[in-house]
């Protein structure tokens, strides 16, 4: 059983506002330290849960930030780990597992109480594929249900955990915090969560979930908060709806991906690839 784990900074344990790399004050420095310790700590405590259940194999995506955001000193030496930037996908290798999850996972753009909550960048309103407002997880879900894999687990904001649960029911939730604002939450000390997330992953590869799956062909709607787009200069593939409002028309999924955030075209996940070599 190999298990893809994306990860993120903000629904982790402790963390209650937006990291800035920035910053060079010694403060921010050991605040940043601390929650790369953390987050590693939340991904060995699902790792371990994961192996306890049967896990052959556990490909963990360092998806926070700039790539670079898990203490590897801190992290179980038993998973591997995808990091730094210019990758040829957002979930490059998630094609070969069997069920994917998530640690550390914030609720999506325009949630109301969720801490740290946006989907991609903080300066988008909202995502939408065939009118299914997606965040991050929905769209991890989305990816993965393309390949027939199951959105099985997930750590973080409560908020977060109502939302995948809404999208893959039968998906096991571990919160490690509730959000009570954008930049505040009530949360477990990290020692707890980890026990909690353990136990959680230990119950994930159980679960009996549907791969998450839309309609094909895919009609993709993005909302910026502020006014961006000039319907006399569309984005690539993109028609200009209004300043805030573009649509992409989009085979699959895959197809979506490739077109909103120029992925190389010449990057083709495994399926196509075979096609491709037959």
């Amino acid at each position: 059983m190999k298990v893809y784990l994306m990860t993120d900074l903000e629904g982790v344990a402790g963390v209650y506002t937006w990291e800035n790399r920035d910053d060079t004050s010694l403060e921010n420095h050991e605040r940043r330290c601390r929650q790369r310790r953390w987050l590693a700590r939340e991904v060995s405590a699902a790792a371990d849960g994961l192996f306890a259940a049967g896990a052959t194999e556990v490909i963990v995506n360092d998806g926070h930030g700039a790539g670079y955001t898990i203490d590897l000193d801190e992290v179980d030496p038993r998973v591997e780990i995808i990091h730094g930037q210019g990758r040829p996908f957002w979930l490059a290798h998630l094609e070969q597992c069997d069920v994917t999850g998530i640690v550390g996972a914030h609720a999506k753009a325009g949630t109301a109480d969720g801490c740290l909550c946006h989907t991609m960048s903080g300066a988008v309103r909202g995502y939408w594929v065939n009118d299914v407002c997606l965040g991050e997880m929905g769209l991890q879900a989305l990816i993965a249900g393309h390949y027939g894999i199951p959105f099985v687990f997930a750590t973080g904001d409560h908020w977060a955990c109502r939302e995948i649960e809404a999208l893959c029911p039968g998906c096991v939730t571990v919160a490690v915090k509730q959000g009570l604002s954008l930049f505040s939450a009530r949360t477990l000390p990290p020692a707890r969560a980890c026990e909690r997330i353990r136990a959680g992953a230990e119950k994930a590869l159980a679960a009996k979930v549907e791969p998450f799956t839309l309609e094909r062909p895919m009609l993709f709607r993005c909302e910026m908060k502020e006014p961006r787009y000039d319907p006399e200069k569309p984005p690539p593939h993109a028609r200009v709806v209004d300043a805030h409002t573009i649509e992409i028309e989009a085979d699959d999924v895959i197809d979506l991906f490739i077109k909103l955030y120029r992925y190389p075209p010449q990057w083709q996940p495994r399926e196509k690839r075979e096609e491709r070599d037959a």
